[in-house]
């Protein structure tokens, strides 16, 4: 169990939800002061490999996103998975960088990751909340988020902190000419914290119509460096709300998916400025068509290419910085859910004692 354990609002994943402005200044500032082997590591890296397993493997989806982005590609980043990195990937070289996202500096499959680089004699860098921890003593380098604190097991502001470094580290290999000031982003957060009345009342209505229906599909999606955002989002309403829940990349929820949608599915699209909103605009037409009316999370700029959703606006900045700000209406709804329907969504079901013998059997 937590040390500290909540029967009711405002539960520990709440406070740690409104720490995020904090959380990203540290990491932004860590980088800033601590980065610079990890940043001369990733810099000389020809194959650098991102890996973690559950929210730090989204966290590490979105690192190599950034990670080709800053460097135009030339770096070759690639997120895998611990468990598909330790049993399926090919070969590992000596001159590929490890790059292993573990929160806690615990995780089982994460520390078997960093093990085969060792033997593989590739360079390692571990990114964790915890650094004291066993992940540090396997990988050359460790580079600490800044949120050294567990208190919920539903990870939030540990994401965010892992993003935030990611991006910065990327940042710091770009072409002088195309740095991103990155110091707006604690703001930023901030801002998109105001959206808790928003996320509060969709909660509110979604807990309302699974009490008349018994059932609701609830869907998310998006592109690019937002496909992780939604498999975040995803992964939040499975661990606090319990219910079943989907997540698809954009142009894959157009080849398929939407034969299971129906009037009753929320759906959920995030649609920032960029290469992908014309797309995700044929996805809302198309839903729209089927019944459904979606919810679609987009910058201020592009209110009007989606006129028939429901929206929520979001601050203006670069595509590849809005992983950190688009995934908090997310956790904010995922956590007012859980408490509309009685979950307590810090404990992921550990309290009940078949879960947890669960846990044991694979931890």
């Amino acid at each position: 169990m937590p040390p500290e354990r909540r029967d009711r609002h405002p539960y520990l994943m709440y406070e740690e939800i409104h720490l995020q402005p904090e959380t990203v200044a540290r990491s932004l500032q860590i980088v800033a002061e601590s980065g610079a082997d990890t940043i001369r590591v990733l810099s000389r890296a020809r194959r650098v490999l991102l890996t973690g397993a559950g929210t730090s493997f989204n966290a590490a989806m979105v690192g190599a996103q950034a990670l080709r982005r800053f460097t135009r590609g030339r770096v070759e980043a690639q997120a895998i998975e611990a468990y598909e990195l330790v049993t399926y990937f090919p070969a590992l070289r000596p001159d590929d960088v490890v790059v292993a996202l573990t929160h806690s500096g615990e995780t089982h499959m994460t520390l078997r990751a960093l093990e085969r680089a060792r033997r593989a004699g590739a360079e390692s860098v571990v990114i964790t909340g915890f650094p004291g921890k066993e992940a540090s003593s396997l990988a050359a380098l460790t580079l600490p988020t800044g949120h050294a604190e567990e208190r919920s097991w539903a990870h939030t502001a540990g994401y965010t902190a892992a993003l935030t470094t990611l991006i910065a580290l990327a940042n710091a290999l770009a072409d002088p000419a195309e740095h991103l000031d990155l110091s707006p982003l604690p703001e930023v957060v901030r801002d998109t914290l105001g959206l808790e009345d928003l996320a509060h009342r969709l909660a509110a209505q979604i807990a309302l119509y699974l009490h008349e229906n018994a059932r609701a599909d609830l869907w998310l999606t998006g592109a690019g460096p937002n496909e992780a955002t939604a498999g975040e989002g995803k992964l939040k309403l499975l661990e606090t709300t319990y219910l079943p829940a989907a997540a698809f990349e954009l142009e894959e929820m157009l080849h398929g998916p939407l034969a299971a949608a129906s009037p009753a599915t929320l759906l959920i699209v995030l649609a920032p400025t960029g290469p992908s909103i014309r797309r995700a605009t044929d996805l809302v037409h198309a839903a729209e068509a089927i019944g459904i009316a979606p919810h679609v999370v987009t910058g201020e700029d592009s209110e009007t290419l989606f006129p028939g959703a429901h929206r929520l606006l979001m601050p203006e900045i670069p595509e590849i910085l809005t992983p950190i700000p688009y995934v908090i209406p997310l956790q904010l709804f995922a956590y007012f859910l859980s408490v509309a329907l009685g979950r307590n969504p810090d404990l992921l079901r550990r309290e009940e004692d078949s879960y947890r013998l669960a846990r044991e059997r694979y931890a």
